[in-house]
């Protein structure tokens, strides 16, 4: 007869998936949001209209990007392959990954990615003559200061980007404290085998039977 399974089994899958259904979670709620906040700024502003949320350093500004993130320029099939590199690499991260750190970064650089990349399919080419796939400009409305304009989209890398360097270097420094213990946990082991050695041979032997 085998030994039935331990119930530890059962329940740890479960909980090994949570990262990845939260980083999902996060992204599609991000993208939902990224694309409800364009909506309402080319609803509400016209182009290049500013609208001030606190004086002249923080406020909305509607404008058209056809570039990368913060106005940054690149050509369309840049967009394209970055887009699928970013959704490539979080899914072949995200079943390994264990810790809600890292998996709330890769669900923000996936929204950010694939928000941006729905304006490009879906939305229109305003302030250039381009046409075709991939070809539409991204609404961004966030204006600071003298940074450029960026949207949800954009926030979300960013973000996702900072959450993943900080998972990173707190991996690192797990490794590291790791590293350092465990010479004295051997030594510990090392110690309690010798004196379990030392009893063994100590114990007096028991008489034999006549």
């Amino acid at each position: 007869m085998t030994d039935a399974p331990p119930a530890a089994d059962a329940t740890s899958r479960p909980a090994s998936r949570l990262p990845t259904q939260v980083a999902l979670l996060l992204a599609a709620a991000v993208v939902v949001l990224d694309q409800a906040t364009k909506e309402i700024a080319e609803a509400a502003l016209g182009m290049g209209e500013y609208a001030p949320l606190f004086g002249d350093a923080v406020g909305w500004q509607l404008v058209y990007n056809p570039g990368a993130a913060f106005g940054l320029p690149a050509p369309a099939w840049l967009f394209l392959v970055v887009t699928v590199l970013v959704t490539v690499i979080v899914a072949r991260a995200l079943p390994r990954t264990t810790s809600l750190l890292p998996a709330c970064a890769y669900g923000l650089l996936l929204a950010g990615a694939l928000g941006n990349a729905i304006d490009r399919l879906v939305r229109p080419n305003v302030v250039g003559e381009r046409s075709g796939f991939f070809q539409g400009d991204v609404v961004d409305f966030v204006a600071w200061g003298n940074f450029p304009r960026f949207n949800v989209a954009d926030a979300a890398i960013t973000v996702g980007f900072v959450l993943l360097a900080l998972a990173l270097w707190r991996e690192e420094q797990e490794a590291k404290a790791a590293d350092e213990a465990a010479p004295a946990t051997e030594a510990r082991q090392a110690g309690s085998t010798a004196v379990d050695a030392d009893g063994s041979a100590g114990a007096p032997s028991s008489p034999e039977r006549p």
